[in-house]
């Protein structure tokens, strides 16, 4: 399989929540983009800083420079903040099955360029269909109580019937 690039968010909200788990045992190997792995470093919650920098020492985080960083450039103008653009112009560098992004923004722009999409509720709710969680439902409460994920019931609902729990 190729390599899953990811944005900065759907990582530092399972890192917070201590479901870092999930990505490693779904993906293998995530690349993030340098802009991405600066963020992350300046996560406040120290406990999924430390996961995230634990990841990245076990070798299955790779930061991965872009090597052409004009898209990633127009993508800044056009209004995405910097970890998002390298994340879009590193998942069309690799073309890689898809990219792990959250911001609804950030989604638009990756689709524009063909860029297949999943979030953090999609580990969430494959997971579930795994076995590898009891439930999605607790997960999305945890995501927003201690990470602050916004999600509207809408997408909820859809996350829990791709989860098989309605």
């Amino acid at each position: 399989m190729s390599l899953v690039i990811s944005n900065t968010s759907p990582l530092t909200n399972l890192a917070v929540i201590g479901r870092l788990d999930l990505v490693r045992d779904q993906l293998q190997t995530v690349g993030v983009p340098k802009a991405v792995w600066q963020e992350m470093l300046a996560l406040p919650h120290r406990e999924a800083r430390s996961s995230l920098l634990a990841a990245r020492e076990a070798g299955w985080l790779c930061v991965t420079a872009v090597a052409q960083p004009a898209l990633a450039t127009s993508l800044r103008l056009a209004g995405l903040d910097e970890g998002e653009s390298e994340a879009i112009a590193l998942a069309v560098e690799t073309a890689g099955p898809w990219l792990l992004i959250d911001e609804k923004k950030g989604r638009a722009a990756a689709r524009r360029l063909g860029v297949p999409v999943a979030g953090a509720l999609a580990i969430v709710a494959t997971a579930r269909r795994c076995g590898a969680i009891l439930s999605a439902k607790i997960e999305i409460d945890r995501l927003r109580g201690e990470a602050g994920f916004f999600i509207s019931g809408e997408v909820e609902r859809h996350t829990l019937r791709l989860a098989g729990e309605v």
